[in-house]
Protein backbone atom coordinates (compact mmCIF):
# COMPACT_ATOMS: atom_id res chain seq x y z
CA UNK A 1 0.00 0.00 0.00
CA UNK A 2 3.20 2.67 0.50
CA UNK A 3 4.28 1.71 -2.51
CA UNK A 4 1.04 3.01 -4.18
CA UNK A 5 1.42 5.95 -2.30
CA UNK A 6 4.53 6.78 -3.44
CA UNK A 7 3.94 6.39 -7.14
CA UNK A 8 0.75 8.31 -6.74
CA UNK A 9 2.95 10.86 -5.19
CA UNK A 10 5.29 11.00 -7.86
CA UNK A 11 2.61 10.86 -10.60
CA UNK A 12 1.51 14.31 -8.82
CA UNK A 13 5.01 15.70 -8.77
CA UNK A 14 5.48 14.71 -12.61
CA UNK A 15 2.32 16.20 -13.79
CA UNK A 16 2.97 19.63 -11.96
CA UNK A 17 6.49 19.99 -13.46
CA UNK A 18 4.54 18.89 -16.58
CA UNK A 19 2.02 21.46 -16.52
CA UNK A 20 4.14 24.19 -15.29
CA UNK A 21 7.03 23.56 -18.21
CA UNK A 22 3.90 23.54 -20.80
CA UNK A 23 2.77 26.84 -19.53
CA UNK A 24 6.05 28.62 -18.64
CA UNK A 25 7.39 29.92 -21.90
CA UNK A 26 5.29 31.22 -24.80
CA UNK A 27 7.62 32.59 -26.78
CA UNK A 28 10.79 32.29 -27.99
CA UNK A 29 12.37 33.98 -30.83
CA UNK A 30 15.89 34.57 -31.08
CA UNK A 31 15.87 35.24 -34.48
CA UNK A 32 18.41 31.96 -35.11
CA UNK A 33 16.35 30.65 -38.55
CA UNK A 34 18.09 33.70 -40.00
CA UNK A 35 15.22 35.18 -42.03
CA UNK A 36 11.83 37.24 -41.26
CA UNK A 37 9.65 34.19 -42.71
CA UNK A 38 6.09 34.40 -41.53
CA UNK A 39 6.93 37.43 -38.55
CA UNK A 40 4.21 40.14 -38.70
CA UNK A 41 5.53 43.52 -39.20
CA UNK A 42 4.93 46.72 -39.76
CA UNK A 43 7.69 49.24 -42.29
CA UNK A 44 8.86 51.82 -41.16
CA UNK A 45 11.57 53.84 -43.81
CA UNK A 46 12.19 50.53 -44.33
CA UNK A 47 11.34 46.72 -43.23
CA UNK A 48 12.64 45.11 -40.47
CA UNK A 49 15.84 42.84 -41.45
CA UNK A 50 17.21 39.77 -39.81
CA UNK A 51 20.71 39.28 -39.70
CA UNK A 52 24.42 38.48 -38.70
CA UNK A 53 25.57 41.74 -38.23
CA UNK A 54 24.61 45.39 -39.00
CA UNK A 55 26.93 48.30 -39.97
CA UNK A 56 25.96 51.72 -39.28
CA UNK A 57 26.84 54.77 -41.65
CA UNK A 58 30.01 55.81 -39.62
CA UNK A 59 31.61 52.29 -40.22
CA UNK A 60 30.40 51.00 -36.42
CA UNK A 61 30.02 46.94 -36.69
CA UNK A 62 27.58 45.28 -34.35
CA UNK A 63 26.67 41.66 -34.04
CA UNK A 64 24.54 39.51 -31.99
CA UNK A 65 23.57 39.20 -28.20
CA UNK A 66 23.34 35.70 -28.32
CA UNK A 67 23.27 33.52 -31.43
CA UNK A 68 24.24 34.25 -34.73
CA UNK A 69 21.64 36.32 -35.82
CA UNK A 70 19.30 39.02 -34.71
CA UNK A 71 16.63 41.62 -35.99
CA UNK A 72 17.35 45.29 -37.23
CA UNK A 73 14.27 47.92 -37.41
CA UNK A 74 14.50 50.97 -39.23
CA UNK A 75 12.93 53.84 -37.90
CA UNK A 76 8.61 53.47 -37.85
CA UNK A 77 9.27 49.78 -38.47
CA UNK A 78 7.67 46.94 -35.93
CA UNK A 79 7.77 43.21 -34.92
CA UNK A 80 4.54 42.15 -34.36
CA UNK A 81 3.66 38.65 -32.19
CA UNK A 82 -0.24 38.14 -32.22
CA UNK A 83 -2.31 35.29 -30.41
CA UNK A 84 -0.76 35.97 -27.19
CA UNK A 85 -2.89 35.60 -23.72
CA UNK A 86 -1.22 37.90 -21.05
CA UNK A 87 -1.66 37.55 -17.36
CA UNK A 88 -0.75 39.76 -14.47
CA UNK A 89 3.14 38.60 -13.60
CA UNK A 90 4.02 36.80 -17.09
CA UNK A 91 6.98 38.78 -18.39
CA UNK A 92 8.25 39.43 -21.50
CA UNK A 93 12.27 40.28 -21.95
CA UNK A 94 14.63 40.64 -24.67
CA UNK A 95 17.86 42.51 -25.56
CA UNK A 96 18.07 45.44 -27.54
CA UNK A 97 20.54 48.18 -28.74
CA UNK A 98 20.26 51.54 -30.31
CA UNK A 99 22.37 53.12 -32.84
CA UNK A 100 22.30 56.90 -32.94
CA UNK A 101 19.21 58.70 -30.93
CA UNK A 102 17.05 55.58 -32.25
CA UNK A 103 14.16 55.06 -28.93
CA UNK A 104 12.30 51.81 -28.85
CA UNK A 105 8.47 51.44 -27.52
CA UNK A 106 6.57 48.23 -26.44
CA UNK A 107 2.64 48.16 -27.76
CA UNK A 108 0.18 46.50 -26.24
CA UNK A 109 -2.78 45.67 -28.59
CA UNK A 110 -5.65 44.20 -26.16
CA UNK A 111 -8.24 44.29 -29.33
CA UNK A 112 -5.93 43.58 -31.86
CA UNK A 113 -5.39 45.36 -35.01
CA UNK A 114 -6.85 48.04 -32.77
CA UNK A 115 -6.28 50.39 -30.02
CA UNK A 116 -2.47 49.73 -29.58
CA UNK A 117 -1.37 51.16 -25.65
CA UNK A 118 2.04 51.95 -24.84
CA UNK A 119 3.27 50.10 -22.29
CA UNK A 120 6.83 50.74 -21.99
CA UNK A 121 9.85 52.48 -24.04
CA UNK A 122 13.28 51.36 -24.82
CA UNK A 123 16.22 53.75 -24.29
CA UNK A 124 20.12 54.63 -22.86
CA UNK A 125 23.29 54.99 -24.39
CA UNK A 126 24.14 53.77 -27.94
CA UNK A 127 26.41 51.10 -28.97
CA UNK A 128 25.72 48.76 -26.49
CA UNK A 129 23.07 45.81 -26.06
CA UNK A 130 21.16 46.40 -22.85
CA UNK A 131 18.53 44.24 -21.07
CA UNK A 132 14.56 44.90 -21.18
CA UNK A 133 12.38 43.58 -18.79
CA UNK A 134 8.74 43.65 -18.93
CA UNK A 135 6.14 42.86 -16.32
CA UNK A 136 2.17 42.74 -17.30
CA UNK A 137 0.03 44.44 -14.94
CA UNK A 138 -3.46 42.69 -15.91
CA UNK A 139 -5.22 40.21 -17.80
CA UNK A 140 -5.75 40.46 -21.46
CA UNK A 141 -4.90 38.58 -25.00
CA UNK A 142 -4.00 40.21 -28.40
CA UNK A 143 -0.84 41.01 -29.54
CA UNK A 144 2.33 43.06 -28.79
CA UNK A 145 4.68 44.57 -30.62
CA UNK A 146 7.99 46.06 -30.41
CA UNK A 147 8.79 49.25 -32.51
CA UNK A 148 11.26 52.18 -33.58
CA UNK A 149 9.44 55.39 -32.79
CA UNK A 150 12.49 57.83 -32.83
CA UNK A 151 15.67 58.63 -34.24
CA UNK A 152 17.51 60.32 -37.46
CA UNK A 153 17.50 58.47 -40.84
CA UNK A 154 20.24 56.39 -39.81
CA UNK A 155 18.83 55.26 -36.42
CA UNK A 156 18.05 51.44 -35.70
CA UNK A 157 16.79 49.53 -33.20
CA UNK A 158 18.19 46.03 -32.43
CA UNK A 159 16.85 43.26 -30.84
CA UNK A 160 17.57 39.40 -29.99
CA UNK A 161 16.47 37.07 -28.06
CA UNK A 162 12.62 37.74 -27.26
CA UNK A 163 11.07 35.59 -24.63
CA UNK A 164 7.63 35.78 -22.88
CA UNK A 165 7.34 33.79 -19.45
CA UNK A 166 3.98 32.98 -18.48
CA UNK A 167 3.52 32.61 -15.04
CA UNK A 168 2.60 29.31 -13.11
CA UNK A 169 -0.53 29.58 -11.59
CA UNK A 170 -0.45 29.11 -8.32
CA UNK A 171 -3.98 26.96 -8.56
CA UNK A 172 -1.66 24.10 -10.29
CA UNK A 173 -0.17 23.15 -6.94
CA UNK A 174 -2.81 23.54 -4.61
CA UNK A 175 -4.67 20.59 -7.12
CA UNK A 176 -1.69 18.70 -7.04
CA UNK A 177 -1.31 19.08 -2.97
CA UNK A 178 -4.77 18.54 -2.84
CA UNK A 179 -4.37 15.38 -4.95
CA UNK A 180 -1.51 14.00 -2.72
CA UNK A 181 -4.11 14.86 0.32
CA UNK A 182 -7.24 12.80 -1.21
CA UNK A 183 -4.31 10.17 -1.76
CA UNK A 184 -3.07 10.16 1.86
CA UNK A 185 -6.43 9.86 2.99
CA UNK A 186 -7.75 7.11 0.99
CA UNK A 187 -4.87 4.66 2.12
CA UNK A 188 -6.11 5.69 5.88
CA UNK A 189 -9.53 4.77 4.80
CA UNK A 190 -8.03 1.18 4.07
CA UNK A 191 -6.23 0.75 6.57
Amino acid sequence: MHKKILQGLMACLIMIGWMSNAQALLLQDDFEDGELGDRMYEVGLEAPAIVQSFTDPAGQVYNAASGEYFAVLPIGAALIWTDLEWSKGDRLTFQYLLTEVAQGALLLFPNWPYEGNFADSMSGQTGVWHSFSYEFTGSEDGALAIQNLLGGHYGHLLLDAVSYTKVTAPNTLMLGFLGLIGLLWRKRSNS
